[in-house]
Order: C-alpha cells, then structure tokens, then sequence
C-alpha cells in the first residue's frame, strides 16, 4: 500500500497511508448498496402514496427525491468530514494532498468527473488509481485530493532539509527566535531571497525591526544579512526540538 508525505507550516512531515484498490471499491460498492436501498424505500414511499390519488404532487416529489441521490457523495462528504457511509465503515477519508481539509469546491469536481469516468469513460477511473503513486483517480488529481486510510499510524519527523541548517552540533546565537511566528519567519526568507536593486535597503530595515522584536544587539560586524540569516537558523534549531 502507497504512503503519502505531506509536510505543515512547522516543517513536520506526516505520513499516511493511501487507501488501497480494494478498499476504494468495497466502500464504492457499500454506498451504492446505500444508494440503492435509498431508492428502494423511496419507490415503495412513492408507490404507496401515489395509490392514494396523490399522483402529481407525489411523482414531482418522487423526481426530486430521485435527483438528490445524484448528489450523494458530494453531501456527505463535505458534511462528514471527507467520509460517505461507504467510506466511514472501512475508515476511509478524503484529504487535500497537502491535509487540509477540502474545500466544497473540490469535492464538487471529485464528483463531476466521477460522472464523466463512469459515463464517457467507464474503467478508465480505476486504470488511473492503479498506476498512480499516490491511487488517485481523475477526479482527484483535478481537486488535488487523496483518499486516506484513517486508522493507519502517522509517522512525525522533522525534515532537515527544509531547514537553514543540518548540522546536529549547530549553536544557536539567540534563544529569542524561538519566538518568531511562521509568517514572521516568511518574511525574512523572502527578503533574503530578493534579487533586485532595493535588496540591501529592506535586508537593514527588516534587521532593525527584527531586532527590535526580539530585543537582541546587532552582530559585532554589523551585518545585516548575517544577522537575519543566523535568526532563521536559530528558529530552525528550536523549531526542530519540538516533541511530537
């Protein structure tokens, strides 16, 4: 079965497993059994009611009974946290491939091209999930999801390669920059990253307040840049001692 990596804000990398073939079609094949009861009920309700003499009101309501059915992953997926019936029973869920949550919008084209695999396109749905590392369908590689096992371990690491540093013996200069939110952090990568004539003139700007912030004395050099480079790497060193 297939992992899938996703890397927070924090530079902490989680790592899940992806549901498997099998499982995606036993919680397919549940949620039209659901489906189908659904219909079934309904029919009867409908049938019984009609034989009342209720037939037009009946039958409009009939339609639009039937026309929900159409909806049904789209509903209970965005209401029950990424989980049709199908998939709550196996453990299953639907993440953004960065996660989050998905937005109604995403679940909508998970669903509106899981009506075009499975109308203009029959089997081509389970091909994708087949040869794909991370078993998405088309819908899903258009919303950007992945469907996830929700009770299988989570394995939190830090990933040093997202870090200004990667020496275990490195010395932090200022216990400060601990404090430093991640927008913060942002911020003074992004202007290190700056190529253009007004670089030198942000990079000092941005040090006086950073050290204003932090309530730290400039390098002995004054060097700026230094200085905003060494911050980073200090909230890297702490950032990376955080116990998961």
């Amino acid at each position: 079965m297939a992992n899938v990596k996703i890397t927070t804000g924090q530079y902490v990398t989680i790592e899940q497993k992806v549901a498997s073939v099998s499982d995606r079609v036993y919680a397919q094949m549940l949620d039209c059994l659901f489906m189908w009861v659904y219909l079934l009920i309904v029919t009867l309700i409908m049938s019984f009611v009609m034989s009342f003499g209720y037939s037009r009101n009946a039958f409009t309501l009939y339609i639009v009974l039937l026309i929900l059915i159409a909806f049904y992953h789209p509903f209970f997926e965005y209401f029950f946290n990424g989980a049709s019936p199908g998939k709550k029973i196996l453990k299953l869920k639907v993440v953004h491939k960065d996660g989050s949550s998905p937005t109604l919008g995403s679940y909508l084209m998970r669903w509106i091209m899981f009506l075009v695999e499975c109308m203009m396109l029959p089997g081509i749905g389970l091909i994708c999930i087949l040869f794909n590392k991370n078993c998405q369908r088309l819908g899903d590689m258009m919303a950007g999801t992945v469907v996830i096992k929700t009770n299988s371990h989570n394995i939190y690491s830090i990933d040093l390669e997202h870090f200004g540093f990667v020496n275990n013996n490195y010395v932090p200069c200022y216990q400060e920059s601990a404090k430093l939110s991640l927008r913060q952090v942002d911020v003074i990568r992004n202007t290190l990253m700056l190529n253009n004539s007004n670089r030198a003139y942000y990079i000092n700007e941005l040090s006086k307040k950073v050290m204003s912030f932090l309530n730290i004395p400039p390098l002995i050099n004054n060097n700026n840049e230094m200085l905003l480079r060494t911050v980073l790497n200090d909230y890297s060193y702490y950032s990376s001692r955080i116990e998961i």
